[in-house]
């Protein structure tokens, strides 16, 4: 980790920005590259708005902000950036073919303890680097919209990824002040495997003509997406109830053939045990004295604070 000053991000479109700025935020030297000058005057601009938001809103005193922007460098010396990296990590187009050539080309130009991490949103680690010399350095990190601010970032060993690897890149993280979490090496991980099915119950029901698009997005975001933050979709099955669960899972199965639908086994052998949530003690956490009282204390608390800050948007 001591040896670990310069962090190189290769890839200034949507996520670059965001992950140079988190970096720098910790305190490191960064170096976003990319292909064009156009893509870097974009990303700095981006990055520069970052910062002065920061600043407005009292996360960084105005000194810090010009000091955490003073860290970051742009260019188009994709080869020198490489070469001279302590750490790196790519944010290219979600392609394949794209990021396995990355993977190689930086296997070729830094040296063997350099770790190089892929932001992939949902492809196979193992896949990415199947090209390179050093595999063992190879690992994912998929950061979230907006990555400076997001405290989460997944990580997914490869078959060849090191323990070693794996250790730097979540002392790395907590470093930079990021809530790591392990995955296995699956599509769409956790976060989008959870979020696209959102996104396809969404369309599905605007194909269907059920509801526009505005009300589904005010449903979502004045609905369960006040408490998401607070409470996951685990916990929540745990408040409501997994026997009130497991009969809503089966009437609208029932109605609508869909597969998504179908009951869970998972819930229904709790359910079966009288494992039923909160209520009982047990679901798929375990409760004890005033637990759950506290979780629905803090869930009110998390959506009054929401809710008083969008009274100004």
């Amino acid at each position: 980790m001591n040896e670990i000053q310069k962090i190189t991000v290769l890839g200034t479109g949507v996520m670059g920005p965001d992950i140079s700025l988190g970096f720098a935020m910790a305190g490191y030297e960064v170096t976003g590259v990319d292909i064009e000058q156009a893509i870097l005057d974009r990303a700095a601009q981006k990055i520069t708005l970052n910062c002065k938001q920061m600043v407005e809103e009292g996360m960084l005193r105005e000194e810090e902000g010009l000091n955490v922007r003073s860290r970051i460098t742009l260019t188009l010396d994709w080869e020198g950036a490489v070469a001279g990296a302590d750490y790196i990590t790519e944010a290219v187009p979600e392609e394949m073919g794209t990021k396995k050539e990355v993977f190689r080309r930086c296997d070729e130009l830094c040296s063997e303890g350099v770790v190089i991490a892929s932001n992939t949103s949902s492809m196979s680690i193992t896949e990415i680097s199947s090209t390179m010399k050093y595999p063992q350095r190879a690992v994912s990190t998929h950061w979230t919209i907006p990555a400076h601010l997001s405290p989460m970032v997944e990580v997914i060993c490869g078959e060849k990824t090191s323990e070693a690897t794996a250790a730097l890149v979540f002392t790395l993280l907590k470093k930079a002040g990021k809530f790591p979490v392990p995955c296995k090496d699956s599509p769409g991980f956790i976060h989008n495997y959870i979020q696209f099915a959102m996104v396809k119950a969404a369309m599905d029901l605007l194909e269907h003509e059920i509801a526009s698009p505005d009300d589904i997005d005010t449903v979502v975001k004045n609905g369960f997406g006040l408490r998401l933050s607070s409470v996951g979709p685990i916990k929540f099955i745990d408040l409501c109830g997994l026997d009130t669960i497991l009969n809503i899972q089966k009437y609208m199965y029932k109605m609508t053939k869909n597969p998504i639908y179908r009951p869970s086994e998972i819930i229904e052998k709790n359910v079966h045990r009288g494992n039923l949530g909160a209520k009982t003690g047990r679901g798929f956490y375990e409760y004890t004295g005033d637990e759950a009282e506290k979780l629905r204390i803090l869930t009110n608390r998390t959506i009054i604070r929401i809710k008083q800050e969008l009274k100004e948007f």
